[in-house]
């Protein structure tokens, strides 16, 4: 019990019980005084807006409260309250919640997608997930249980796992190393088909990666181990992912790894196998050598060739250049010889044509004034060099022929006569 004055400031609750077991609640600010009463300060609590107020009343009731808020513990109603944090959720992530109706008791399930700021109900709760997760100690190694979450991440994610014991044909023991890209398409797919899909895959991989070694043997293996990165290699895995909403976009072959004793056979085989190849290529390039040089000569030989024969070919060319200018300008010179040889021609006719023109009009001027044209035209042409008379008898069938000398002093009675019958 306690006497006396109280303060309580601003913010600030009180209970306050009397003698009798009564209580009430006093809120600043204010000052109180007691008289044979028990004073108890109520907690305060308060949540951001990334938090919420879980609070636990003694009637067995939840409620969650979102911040920002402010409560007070009320020790007569409430069992306890607690700050808790709200799920924050990315773009990537989803959370499988089960909420179970307060009227039909009937449950169901939904998936909520970020990215938001989740806040679970009173009567809901979250699908706890437990998975084959890898080993802290080595990475290659998966453990059951050692995935456990419930934010579910919906990204293209990747594994390393090591698959041991493999044996091929003729017994050897392999380990293989692989590397598995995959990506969660369907979420309802995979909580109905599966409680472990990382189990899933790891089983699958191992009975794909098995039946391919059991069909080879040693040195068969390795001469097609890259055959592994190829997905027709995994029906098991892809037929299995398919079933439970996974989808396998790859799966990278990164080695093997044999006992030592067989891996140094191996290495010996390797080295042998090496220098054979070595020199088989020695022998390529040599051989490759020696034809380039003989392709080289030949070519050389026929550009040579070539070469000489355009050269004689342009002299052919310039030495018919050479005739068809010379014949052409022999051509001309003949033309315009034989065109000058025209115009003389022409000229000397022209000027014979003007000359007897002249003389016909002279000769017509003077029979126009009665003078005897043809005592003239004899005049100047002299006396002839032989003068040809024709006689003719009427009585006879005989025709004389006197040729005379005009030059000549033989008389006329001397001319010889030529009969003719």
């Amino acid at each position: 019990m306690t006497v006396g004055w109280l303060t309580l400031d601003v913010g600030e609750k009180a209970l306050v019980y009397d003698k009798d077991g009564s209580a009430r609640i006093e809120e600043g600010p204010q000052r109180l005084f007691l008289f044979r009463e028990k004073y108890k300060r109520m907690a305060c609590y308060s949540a951001s807006q990334k938090e919420y107020l879980e609070i636990k009343y003694k009637d067995g009731k939840t409620e969650h409260i979102r911040g920002p808020c402010q409560r007070h513990l009320n020790e007569i109603v409430h069992i306890s309250i607690k700050v808790k944090q709200l799920i924050s959720l990315d773009a990537n992530e989803a959370l499988v919640v089960y909420t179970q109706d307060d009227k039909t008791k009937q449950v169901r399930r939904h998936v909520q997608f970020g990215p938001t700021l989740f806040l679970k109900g009173e009567n809901e709760w979250l699908h706890d997930f437990s998975w084959h997760g890898t080993d802290p100690n080595n990475k290659t190694r998966m453990i059951a249980g050692q995935h456990c979450f419930t934010v579910l991440k919906i990204i293209p994610d990747q594994f390393y796992y090591n698959v041991d014991e493999v044996r091929t044909s003729d017994d050897a023991l392999l380990r293989i190393k692989l590397m598995m890209f995959y990506e969660l398409t369907d979420i309802e797919m995979m909580l109905n088909s599966t409680q472990d899909p990382m189990a899933d895959f790891v089983n699958c991989l191992t009975a794909d990666v098995i039946a391919f070694a059991a069909k080879r043997s040693y040195v068969e293996f390795i001469e097609t181990a890259s055959e592994l990165n190829d997905l027709s290699n995994y029906p098991q895995l892809t037929e299995r992912c398919k079933d439970i909403g996974y989808n396998v976009s790859k799966v990278v072959f990164r080695g093997y790894y044999a006992h030592d004793k067989l891996q140094r056979m191996h290495d010996m085989m390797i080295t042998r196998r090496t220098n054979l190849r070595i020199q088989y290529e020695q022998e390529v390039q040599e051989q490759t050598m020696t034809d380039l040089k003989l392709k080289a000569e030949v070519d050389r030989m026929e550009q040579e060739q070539q070469m000489e024969l355009e050269k004689l070919l342009h002299e052919q060319k310039m030495e018919k250049a050479s005739l068809e200018h010379h014949l052409a300008l022999e051509r001309k010179s003949h033309e315009q010889k034989i065109s000058k040889m025209q115009q003389e021609d022409q000229a000397k006719i022209n000027a014979q044509a003007a000359h007897n023109q002249q003389e016909v009009e002279f000769l017509s001027g003077l029979r126009a004034m009665q003078v005897d044209v043809t005592s003239l035209l004899v005049t100047r042409a002299g006396h002839p060099e032989k003068v040809t008379r024709i006689l003719a008898n009427k009585n006879a069938a005989n025709i004389h022929l006197h040729h005379s000398d005009p030059q000549s002093l033989v008389p006329p009675s001397s001319v010889l006569e030529t009969a003719i019958s």
